[in-house]
């Protein structure tokens, strides 16, 4: 009886919206808010992100910022309902910042 030997990770594919095809390389560009009902993603491959000048979602601005903030309000005991902390509050306003930068 023949074993396999390959211990090669699963590929994930997924679906890429600017050439409309399958993807290895799809990750998360944009997201379509709605009003009422769901809201969607936009996803892209690498190609068509460098061709277009996409940017994932995990790297946008206020996406990092927002990060950074949760980083730090989980371990700090002094951010908290009553308040936050001097580094708190900066990266809060920093967050803020990059949300108004990026028109939201």
């Amino acid at each position: 009886m023949a074993t396999q030997t390959s211990t090669s990770a699963p590929v994930s594919y997924g679906y890429c919206h600017w050439h409309k095809g399958p993807s290895e390389t799809a990750v998360l560009v944009r997201i379509i808010e709605q009003g009422s009902g769901p809201g969607a993603g936009l996803y892209a491959c690498e190609p068509c992100r460098g061709q277009h000048h996409l940017v994932p979602v995990a790297e946008h601005p206020d996406e990092v910022a927002y990060r950074a903030y949760l980083d730090h309000t989980a371990v700090c005991p002094e951010c908290g309902r009553p308040g936050r902390c001097d580094s708190g509050t900066l990266l809060w306003k920093a967050y803020r910042a990059a949300l108004t930068a990026v028109g939201f």
